[in-house]
């Protein structure tokens, strides 16, 4: 394993104390650095939204009646 892979697989382990936390049960993370934007789905596969909000700080919250399903992050790295 080079040093790059290594340092990238630390990036991925800060997340575990988050993680811990949550739900048991699949769930689906992915970031577009294109656009910056991270798509969380709390649901694996994702369920469908049938609303959504924009909250002020551009994090849009997806919910399927009363529950929420996931998370869309807009400038994710300014977070």
């Amino acid at each position: 394993m080079d040093v790059n892979n290594f340092q990238e697989a630390q990036d991925y382990l800060k997340f575990i104390p988050v993680l811990k936390d949550l739900p048991k049960r699949p769930f689906l993370l992915l970031y577009d650095p294109e656009a910056d934007v991270l798509y969380v789905d709390f649901y694996s596969p994702p369920k469908s939204a049938n609303d959504s909000k924009l909250t002020d700080n551009d994090i849009v919250v997806c919910y399927d009646d009363d529950e929420i399903i996931g998370l869309t992050v807009l400038h994710a790295s300014k977070q």
